[in-house]
């Protein structure tokens, strides 16, 4: 899939041999649990990343209207709204779920069925909570 090439390719080669084998030796080795039930891994390209943040700066600067994520963020847009759900809804089931079926199998079942999907800036000073 042509979005294939915006993920970690180490990611996909791990997903793909879940998938396929059912083996989850590769994903979980990829995996960092920061805390009980939390991970970190590579997920994005760096390509991915500059690309998405040069997209967000066009937006912004476009003028035009920017839905904030929650009243916590004063400096986010949710980026369903500009466009990108499509693309999300695709990520999350061909990479997030089978992700979830793995790590949270309970919680997991069923599949999802939606996301609010957004972008936060976080900058020293700004959004204190006041």
């Amino acid at each position: 899939a042509g979005w294939a090439r915006w993920c970690d390719p180490q990611l996909l080669a791990a997903l793909e041999d879940l998938k396929s084998t059912g083996n989850d030796t590769l994903i979980l080795s990829l995996l960092r649990e920061e805390v009980e039930g939390v991970y970190s891994f590579a997920l994005f390209s760096d390509e991915f990343c500059d690309l998405f943040l040069d997209e967000l700066d066009g937006y912004y600067s476009s003028g035009l209207p920017v839905s904030r994520p929650n009243s916590m963020n004063n400096y986010g847009i949710i980026v369903n709204h500009i466009g990108l759900k499509p693309a999300l809804s695709r990520f999350q089931r061909d990479v997030l779920q089978p992700l979830s079926d793995l790590l949270f199998p309970v919680q997991a079942k069923g599949g999802f069925d939606g996301h609010h999907s957004f972008m936060v800036q976080y900058k020293s000073g700004q959004d204190l909570g006041r």
